[in-house]
C-alpha cells in the first residue's frame, strides 16, 4: 500500500518508459528511506507510514494536476499570441528533464506476454508459497511483524538479517487496504511487470525493431525461476540492467542527468544485492571513459552512493555492526567465497564453461554441484555468437567487454558461480539485448542468425514449460 501510495505521488504512470522506470524506482528508494529513518529513530513503521505517504500522494497528485492546468492556459494564451511553448513530454507537462523521454514504448507480442502471465499466475494459484531459500521469507513475516527492519538478533540464519531488505520490504506491504497478509503468492506477477518495464525502457536504446525478437528475452530460463519461487535476484537486477544498457548502448551521447540517472540505478542495486559492487564499477567506469570529465564522474560517484543508501547497504552495514560487532561479519561468516588463486582460477573455468554448457558438463565434471535455478540458457549463447560476429558495431564490442567485466569477477570470487547464475542476471541480460540490436542491423548473416533465434525461443519456452511441469508435480 505505501509502494502505490508513493507511486501516486511521482505520478509513475507519466511518461515514456525510462520516465516510469525511473519514477516506480524513486518510489521505491523513498520507501525504503522513510522505513530505514523509521527504524532507527523508532518513530513509525510500515504501518503508520501510510499516513504520511497518504499525504504525499494527494499533494503529488494535486501538484501535477495544477501544473497541468498552467500549461494549458499558458497554451491557450500562445496560441492567441502566437507564440510558441517549450517542447512538450508525452503527458503534455513542460519538458524540463529531456533525459527521461525515450522513444515509444517496445514490448514482446502480447500473446507472448498474456502466455507468460498465465503461467505464472496459474503457478502462483496452485503452488505452496516458497522462498527459493527459507530466509526471505522469514525476513517478511519478520517485517510484518515488527513494522520496521530492525534485525532480530535471535534469529539463527545471519541471512535473515544481513541479506534480505527492500524486496522483502515490498513484499511486505503487497496488501490490498484492509488485509492483514501480504499478497506475497503473486510476487512473480510484481517482478514480471518490473522486468517488462525494464525491457520496455531498454529496447528502443539497442535499436531494436522487430517486436518478436523480444521474445527472447521472456524465455531466458534464469528469469522464468525467478517468477515462481521467492528470491530477490531479479528485483536487485533490474536497475542493474537499466544502467548497464544505458551506459553501453548510449555511451557519449549520454548526458549529465542519464550519467547520474544511471549511476544511481547501479548503486540502488548494490544496496540491494552486494555482488552488484563489480556492475556499478563498469557503469563509473564506462561515464568516465565516455567523457573524461569530472565534473561527470564525480557526479556519478556521488549518484551511486546515494543509491546504495537508498538501497540499504549503510543501513545494514550499521546494524550489522550493532548487532554482529563488525559491519562485514554476517557475510564474512557465510565463507562463500575463493580462498586462493588457484581456486578463484578453477571456479572461474567452471563459470565459464556453465554459460555455455546448458546444465549438463559441470555437474558432470564437478560433480557434487548443487543449487536453485537455472543457466541463461540457449539465449547467452547464441547472444555470445552474434556479438563476436558483430565485433566491430560499437555496441556489440562494449557490451562484451562491459558483461565479462563483471561476469569475470563474479566467476572468479564466488565457489558455486555455475550453479548462481540468478546473481548475475543484469550482466546475461545486457548481452541478449544488445545482441538483438546488432541482429536488426546484421546483413551478411540475418538469414541463418534469425533461423537459429526461433530455435533458440522454441526450444527455451519447451524448457521453460518442463520447469513448470516439474513445479507443478
Amino acid at each position: 500500500m505505501n509502494l502505490l501510495l508513493l507511486a501516486m505521488a511521482f505520478r509513475a504512470w507519466s511518461g515514456a518508459a525510462c520516465s516510469v522506470f525511473l519514477r516506480v524506482m524513486a518510489a521505491i528508494a523513498a520507501f525504503s528511506l522513510e522505513i530505514q529513518i523509521a527504524t532507527w529513530l523508532h518513530i513509525g513503521n510500515i504501518r503508520s507510514l501510510r499516513l504520511i505517504n497518504l499525504a504525499a500522494a494527494a499533494i503529488g497528485v494535486s501538484w501535477h494536476a495544477y501544473r497541468r492546468s498552467v500549461f494549458r492556459r499558458l497554451e491557450r494564451d500562445s496560441v492567441e499570441t502566437e507564440q510558441p511553448l517549450s517542447p512538450r513530454s508525452p503527458d503534455g507537462s513542460p519538458a524540463s528533464r529531456p533525459f527521461i523521454a525515450a522513444p515509444a514504448v517496445t514490448l514482446p507480442p502480447l500473446a507472448a506476454i498474456a502466455g507468460l502471465v498465465l503461467l505464472v499466475t496459474l503457478l502462483a494459484a496452485m503452488r505452496p508459497v516458497m522462498g527459493a531459500d527459507p530466509y526471505h521469507l522469514q525476513r517478511v513475516d519478520q517485517i510484518t511483524r515488527s513494522g520496521t527492519l530492525a534485525y532480530d538478533a535471535g534469529v539463527a540464519d545471519v541471512k535473515v538479517n544481513a541479506l534480505a531488505g527492500v524486496y522483502e520490504l515490498l513484499l511486505a506491504d503487497l496488501r490490498i487496504p484492509g488485509m492483514t497478509a501480504a499478497l506475497v503468492r503473486f510476487h512473480g506477477l510484481l517482478g514480471l511487470g518490473l522486468y517488462l518495464l525494464s525491457i520496455a525502457t531498454v529496447a528502443p536504446w539497442a535499436g531494436i525493431r522487430r517486436r518478436w525478437f523480444l521474445i527472447t528475452l521472456l524465455v531466458v530460463p534464469v528469469v522464468f525461476q525467478q517468477l515462481v519461487l521467492v528470491k530477490n535476484d531479479l528485483f536487485g537486477a533490474l536497475p542493474a540492467f537499466v544502467a548497464l544498457a544505458w551506459v553501453v548502448t548510449r555511451g557519449p551521447a549520454l548526458s549529465l542527468a542519464e550519467c547520474t540517472a544511471a549511476a544511481a540505478l547501479a548503486g540502488f542495486s548494490v544496496g540491494i544485492k552486494i555482488s552488484s559492487a563489480p556492475i556499478a564499477l563498469v557503469v563509473c567506469g564506462l561515464v568516465a571513459a565516455d567523457h573524461r570529465s569530472w565534473t561527470r564522474v564525480a557526479a556519478s560517484v556521488a549518484a551511486a552512493s546515494v543509491g546504495s543508501i537508498a538501497g540499504g547497504l549503510l543501513f545494514t552495514l550499521i546494524q550489522n555492526d550493532l548487532v554482529y560487532g563488525a559491519p562485514l561479519q554476517p557475510y564474512l561468516s557465510l565463507g562463500n567465497r575463493h580462498d586462493s588463486i588457484g581456486d578463484a582460477a578453477i571456479g572461474l573455468a567452471r563459470f565459464a564453461v556453465s554459460l555455455v554448457d546448458l546444465g549438463t558438463v559441470t555437474p558432470r565434471v564437478w560433480p557434487g554441484r548443487g543449487g536453485w535455478g537455472s543457466t541463461f540458457g540457449l539465449p547467452v549463447v547464441w547472444a555470445l555468437a552474434v556479438l563476436a560476429l558483430r565485433w566491430r558495431d560499437w555496441q556489440a564490442r562494449r557490451a562484451l567487454l562491459a558483461a565479462l567485466a563483471c561476469l569475470i569477477v563474479f566467476g572468479a570470487t564466488y565457489p558455486d558461480a555455475d550453479v548462481a547464475q540468478r546473481m548475475v542476471i543484469a550482466p546475461g541480460l545486457l548481452l541478449i539485448v544488445v545482441a538483438l540490436g546488432c541482429l536488426d542491423r546484421e546483413e551478411r548473416y540475418a538469414r541463418g542468425l534469425r533461423a537459429g533465434l526461433i530455435a533458440v525461443i522454441a526450444l527455451s519456452a519447451l524448457q521453460i514449460g518442463r520447469s513448470a511441469w516439474l513445479y507443478l508435480g
